[in-house]
């Protein structure tokens, strides 16, 4: 078994890698200054750039454009020929047309001390390989986005702006924060509502690792979590104030989040703070972080869409090396989970350079995870005993790259308690990305739960840590009740739209025809419509005017044995 982190590569989406205390900030102008997303390189992945992470190790200077001699955006792709605009300075190019590598060495071959490269496309900024020139560049190499780039542009070409890239440890005289990897938070993003009815199935323990970053030693450093639920605030708690000297650290909590009933969208905010004298923080970059949680009927470790309800594929990635497909999982276990049938699982896949995933497929799989262990400390961890129980899989008729993709099993099971279960999307070949969550990272969690989250498949080999704490799996799962298991329906795949709606649902009926039976639940199992219908025609139109904001299961059940569930999101 491999305890050890499978080696990854990145398709479309972002890895987030302001990790440790690594930062990108504009010191000036005024109208720009503050902290900015980014990815940067380093000697893991390849590069000659040094270790931004090892304190001390930073650059602070003026943006400049290079020219490579050609038409069009500054590539950098060719020998620079504004070497006296660059020398001294931090280059910037345009993502696009050659190498991240080639484009960083001919920077540095001209006086450059660092790189920032502007995404092309947009979203967030991406994970950036060597190539063949890489391994020569000896400065930091960053990669911000593509809107923050055509934010600074007119500043750059006046000479305005001034960057810190590097790690601040010790640059800022009061300065405290944290990470991703530092916070406890909620042990999932998103868990059923029929296993989460009450505070003794389900809370939240917050709790952050608040770090002195600063120059100066700091007295009364305090946590503040909040939780938010459609703009109503249910909870706000404050630490206990510690001291903390320069370079130091201390796990700060609050009291445990709790509800006697539990349905719908929260946010969770953890704000760290400097607590004595007036001081103010000097930079406030990562004073805060806000994670969210869904109790309906998803169960996820991603980050959560609170328009669409969904898991947020961030990145995509594949194992480094791989060649015939690979299988990454998310792991379920709940002491009621009788109460639920599992019906599919949501999933994205993507293409390296945006290249179309028309006419691919992945597949779904559950499996009974029957190797006994008690978690990730567990010598005994191993994924041998493995027994599948449900699949499915989804064809890709339309480019539908980087979106949450909803794969139904081809029959509901319903659970067993306590049963440890992966629920799996598979690849079959070196071409697909498959869906990640970047946002979080849990390695606290993980700490204090001890158990799984992210499981990967390579080669036959598994890796119960997958790509790692900080690179989680969106495969996520929903769950309907128990008694929707029905083995002899006859199950017919509808996709409702427009989804999400406003107003109506319009549900193609692809032939169906008779008396059919629709009832619509919302997330907490309750019905809020029980209608017969008759079916005829193209499509089956329903008035959403009656829903409020929220998730609904449909269940449309014809007289003839014939099945549909699908899930509409309601907003306005």
């Amino acid at each position: 078994m491999k305890k050890t982190l499978l080696a990854l590569l990145l398709g479309l989406g972002v890895v987030t890698a302001a990790t440790a205390q690594v930062i990108t900030y504009v010191e000036e102008p005024p109208g720009l200054m503050g902290g900015y997303d980014f990815t940067w390189v380093g000697p893991d992945d390849g590069w000659g750039s040094p270790d931004l992470s090892i304190p001390g190790t930073s650059v602070t200077d003026t943006l400049a454009f290079v020219s490579d001699g050609t038409v069009g955006d500054s590539l950098g792709c060719n020998a620079l020929v504004n070497g006296v605009d660059v020398a001294g300075k931090i280059a910037v190019v345009y993502r696009g047309s050659c190498e991240f590598g080639t484009k960083a060495l001919n920077a540095e071959n001209a006086g450059a001390v660092a790189v920032v490269i502007i995404n092309n496309v947009a979203g967030a900024p991406v994970g950036m390989g060597a190539g063949a020139d890489g391994a020569a560049v000896s400065i930091p190499v960053i990669m911000i986005s593509q809107s923050d780039g055509a934010l600074m542009k007119s500043e750059i070409d006046a000479g305005n702006v001034i960057m810190f890239i590097g790690n601040k440890a010790g640059f800022f005289g009061d300065d405290v924060g944290m990470f991703p990897q530092d916070i406890l938070m909620s042990e999932y993003t998103a868990k059923p509502a029929a296993i989460a009815q009450n505070d003794t199935e389900f809370n939240v323990m917050p709790g952050a690792w608040v770090h002195n970053y600063g120059s100066n030693d700091q007295v009364g450093i305090t946590l503040n979590v909040v939780v938010d639920q459609g703009g109503t605030e249910l909870y706000n708690e404050t630490s206990a104030g510690v001291d903390i000297l320069s370079g130091d650290s201390a796990f700060l909590t609050v009291p445990t989040f709790s509800q006697s009933t539990y349905g719908g969208f929260y946010t969770i905010t953890y704000t760290s703070g400097i607590g004595g004298g007036g001081i103010v923080d000097e930079f406030e970059g990562d004073n805060e972080f806000v994670t969210t949680l869904l109790i309906d009927s998803l169960w996820s470790y991603a980050d959560i869409d609170p328009v669409t309800e969904l898991p947020i594929p961030t990145a995509h990635f594949r194992p480094s090396g791989n060649t015939t497909g690979f299988t990454t999982c998310t792991h379920f276990r709940d002491p009621n989970a009788s109460r639920m049938a599992a019906l599919g699982l949501y999933s994205s896949a993507s293409k390296s350079a945006g290249d179309s995933v028309t006419g691919e497929f992945i597949e779904a799989t559950l499996y009974e995870w029957n190797d006994v262990f008690t978690g990730l400390s567990d010598p005994n961890i191993q994924v041998l005993d493995i027994n599948a129980v449900a699949t499915g899989e989804y064809n890709y008729v339309t480019d539908e790259s980087s979106q949450m993709v909803y794969i139904p099993f081809d029959d509901p099971v319903v659970l067993v308690d306590d049963q440890r279960y992966l629920f799996c999307v598979t690849t079959f070949n070196d071409l697909l990305f498959v869906g990640f969550d970047s946002y979080y990272d849990y390695d606290e969690n993980t700490t204090m739960y001890d158990q799984p989250v992210s499981i990967t498949e390579n080669g036959g080999s598994w890796f119960v840590l997958g790509f790692g704490t900080d690179v989680t799996c969106a495969v996520s799962p929903m769950f309907g009740a128990a008694d929707v298991s029905v083995n002899d329906l006859d199950r017919v795949d509808l996709t409702p739209y427009p989804n999400p709606t406003a107003q109506e649902v319009r549900i193609p009926l692809k032939g169906l025809n008779g008396n059919a039976e629709l009832t619509v639940r919302d997330m907490a199992g309750k019905v809020v419509l029980d209608q017969d219908v008759t079916l005829g025609g193209e499509v089956l139109v329903v008035n959403a005017d009656r829903f409020q904001n929220g998730t609904y299961l449909f269940d449309l059940r014809l007289r003839d044995g014939k099945r549909s569930t699908f899930r509409v999101v309601v907003t306005r």
